[in-house]
């Protein structure tokens, strides 16, 4: 027999032969791999013992290739491309631009995998939260303190919980925030109770936090009023509403958990900049703690300029989250950071208390939201200019549709709620109407996000190019009025809903030898409406009629 040290050499060998870098396994073609991938030879009996997103044991389409937004699935064992532009903001970067923020921890497991098939201490993959952390901790929280919400962060005593989802993020949010006020108050202090938003969404309703209460009365939370998604409000008369909700309950709540813009539960929905920064204001005059939820807003999604839309409007929260997109769209990974108080819970020997096994452990996530976190930025200007293309986008999509669908949203988070008026009155039609635009946008290859308030959310990846968003928004269009037609959709007493359209317009022309070189930010994240290298100018001009006066197209210069 050979010795076990033979054996692991010539796994080694093996192993070594397929690991070729990076740059050469780019090069080869995978015909053989991708033909059996996109393949229909994949089942979905299994999906019988599978309790998911849909009802249990549905099958399930599978996703078995992806680019983009341009996904490949197998469902009912036909392979369809589709436009997947939901995903809840939980990816950021595609193509060559995901591969260069998976690269660092790529490369780092293959060195961990030589070390293990040669039976040598390896560096650590994952470790328990009892046996220490890894090295990449300090990386992560190095490339995370300059984007952290707050002014004088560099002095601060700030600290972080890392976990692997939003609902957990907020948990450890809560967490801390409510253990700082027992020490300030005593640890019989009523401030215990959290405010949650009357449309809120903190993760999985069965446990998390949040207006939705399924399973059972959640007695550690009480509700507070907001602004409804296609619902008119005043914004005095809510002030005045909060002002009476805070005398009634401010000595029991201890922290008040808001969205400055929501998710699922509001479609998407903006909170009014002004309206929101004096909720928190009366808020912690009061004594409690506020914890800004931006699981799915931050992240520079929102398009103001920075990673935390806390930060843009200067709300100058007690905490804040973050999650979705910082593991790459690849690992889970989220977090919450309180401004302040990370040595006052050491010194009083507390600390999270929302801990678990995985809590922080991935090597490769923390790797991972490291170049996420440092890549970013260079996508803050275009992610704007996307917006503005957005804002054009769904106001058409609006007036198209006759009012069937109201939009709101900013940067590349947007929602469409489907109508209450008129014949939709009555919520069993509208839940016909809803399920007939989503046979519609799904014949139409689009597959937006779908939410349980009657509607759908955009999120599409960051680096998305402008052209594409525009071929989505021209199959929306058919989806939209086709399901206007079949549902004999009359717009009566419809509600209308003021999207601004402040489109900036490129200050650059483009020549050939910006073209060539790619100087300009927008050609550099394909974003560049002067010229036609991204864009169908001709489309573009006729969502925009009507709307403003758009920049006369350039004719590209011939390099």
């Amino acid at each position: 027999g050979r010795s076990k040290v033979s054996c692991y050499s010539d796994k080694v060998q093996r192993l070594k032969g397929k690991m070729v870098s990076f740059e050469e396994k780019n090069r080869e073609p995978y015909e053989e791999e991708k033909e059996e991938l996109l393949s229909n030879k994949v089942t979905t009996e299994s999906h019988t013992h599978f309790a998911g997103r849909v009802p249990a044991g549905s099958q399930i389409p599978i996703c078995v290739a992806k680019n983009g937004v341009n996904h490949v699935i197998n469902k009912a064992g036909s392979k369809k491309n589709v436009f997947s532009i939901g995903l809840a903001c939980s990816e950021c970067f595609s193509g060559p631009r995901l591969a260069e923020l998976l690269r660092p921890g790529f490369e780092y497991e293959q060195k961990v995998m030589m070390d293990l098939l040669a039976g040598n201490h390896a560096a650590p993959l994952s470790i328990h939260t009892s046996g220490g952390v890894s090295a990449a901790l300090s990386d992560f929280i190095s490339a995370l303190e300059p984007h952290l919400p707050w002014e004088g962060k560099d002095t601060l005593d700030w600290c972080v919980s890392l976990q692997l989802e939003g609902a957990s993020a907020v948990w450890a949010g809560i967490d801390m925030l409510l253990q700082l006020q027992m020490i300030k108050h005593g640890n019989d202090t009523k401030r215990k109770m959290v405010a949650v938003g009357a449309k809120s969404y903190h993760g999985p309703p069965s446990t998390s936090l949040g207006s939705s209460c399924p399973l059972f009365t959640k007695h550690n939370q009480t509700t507070y009023p907001v602004p409804i998604a296609g619902e008119s409000y005043d914004e005095k008369e809510l002030l005045v509403q909060f002002e009476d909700f805070l005398e009634k309950h401010s000595e029991d709540v201890g922290v008040l958990l808001i969205e400055p813009q929501w998710g699922s539960s509001q479609v998407g929905l903006p909170w009014p900049k002004d309206l929101v920064k004096a909720y928190i204001k009366k808020a912690q005059a009061k004594g409690i703690l506020v914890l800004a939820d931006e699981i799915m807003c931050g992240l520079g999604r929102h398009g103001q300029g920075k990673m935390f839309l806390s930060d843009c409007w200067e709300l100058d929260p007690d905490a804040v989250t973050f999650g979705k997109a910082i593991g790459g769209g690849v690992f889970p990974l989220s977090g919450a950071v309180i401004k302040t108080g990370g040595q006052l819970l050491g010194s009083k020997g507390r600390t999270v208390m929302q801990s678990h096994t995985f809590a922080g452990s991935s090597v490769r996530a923390l790797m991972t939201g490291v170049e996420v976190l440092n890549t970013l930025p260079l996508y803050f200007h275009s992610i704007k200019k996307l917006g503005d293309e957005m804002k054009v986008i769904f106001r058409h999509l609006e007036k198209i549709s006759n009012g069937l669908i109201y939009s709101q949203g900013q940067g590349l988070m947007w929602g469409a709620l489907v109508s209450r008026k008129g014949i939709h009155k009555d919520e069993a039609v509208r839940a016909k109407t809803i399920a007939c635009l989503k046979k519609n946008l799904e014949k139409e290859g689009v597959l937006p996000y779908f939410v349980p308030v009657g509607g759908f959310m955009v999120s599409p990846v960051v680096d998305i190019d402008v052209g594409t968003l525009y071929t989505i928004a021209e199959k929306m269009e058919v989806a939209l009025k086709t399901t206007a037609d079949e549902v004999n959709w009359v717009n009566v007493d419809a509600l209308s809903i003021s999207i601004r359209v402040s489109l900036q317009l490129d200050n650059e022309f483009c020549t050939s030898e910006v073209r060539k070189q790619c100087l300009s930010h927008l050609h550099f994240a394909r974003t560049c409406t002067s010229c036609g290298t991204f864009v169908r100018p001709e489309l573009r001009k006729r969502f925009s009629l009507g709307l403003l006066e758009l920049e006369s197209f350039v004719e590209p210069v011939e390099s």
